[in-house]
């Protein structure tokens, strides 16, 4: 059994890398993307590769995400437990923010965004922010870990790996959500789907008279939140 979430990820890539983890739509802008496993655990490595590499996020340091809910937020999720840091829901050594730039870090503060495929932005951003799209990229698709989280880690504030495993049953069908992934509301649909091995559609700013038939084009078992 996974001890650690990055452990419970691995294992799930392992075993059906090909399988669609996550798929993403706004309906407001009209994206759509489809990661799956084996995808999504290219982009946690090269995310967890950028954290180290150019901004040094240690072990027992802090990360918060003041993106919306989004397919970004679970790749920096993973990312982070992958360096043995830990998100929080207060303010982080590092933080993550959309184009609003709403929240900083207390070290590093690092912007997306949120245009497809993770793309850089279009303007310059400030000067005291960096821009995730135009520096993720660059970065290996293997992360190796020096010093790689235990079961005891913390994992979210005073939650740790092994507490959120244990407190997340396992879902094996695909659900359809509108909940932050990263949230606390969130976080055992995130956990439990890896579990598992089931999928999620994440929808944000959901157009109600769509629901139905998406339920049916993305053929979801359950819809959540």
């Amino acid at each position: 059994m996974a001890r650690t979430l990055p452990d419970l990820f691995s294992a799930a890539v392992r075993r059906d890398g090909a399988s669609p983890f996550l798929t993403y739509y706004d309906d407001t802008s009209g994206e759509r993307i489809e990661l799956s496993y084996l995808t999504t655990a290219n982009w946690v490595a090269k995310t967890a590769n950028l954290l180290v590499d150019e901004y040094e996020l240690e072990t027992g340091e802090t990360v918060a995400s003041g993106l919306p809910p989004h397919w970004l937020g679970v790749v920096w999720a993973l990312a982070t437990w992958s360096t043995g840091a830990s998100l929080t829901s207060g303010q982080g050594d590092l933080a993550i923010t959309g184009p609003d730039f709403a929240i900083r870090g207390t070290r590093e503060t690092v912007a997306s965004a949120l245009l497809p495929l993770g793309g850089r932005f279009r303007e310059p951003v400030p000067e005291d922010i960096q821009d995730y799209g135009a520096e993720v990229y660059n970065h290996p698709d293997g992360f190796f870990p020096m010093d790689p989280p235990t079961a005891d880690s913390p994992a979210y504030d005073e939650r740790t790996h092994a507490d959120l495993i244990e407190s997340s049953p396992a879902i094996t069908q695909r659900i359809l959500t509108t909940k932050d992934l990263t949230g606390p509301e969130g976080l055992s649909l995130l956990v439990g789907v890896i579990a598992g091995g089931g999928s999620i559609v994440l929808c944000r700013n959901l157009n109600p008279d769509k629901l139905e038939q998406r339920v049916a084009d993305e053929k979801i078992n359950e819809v959540i939140g």
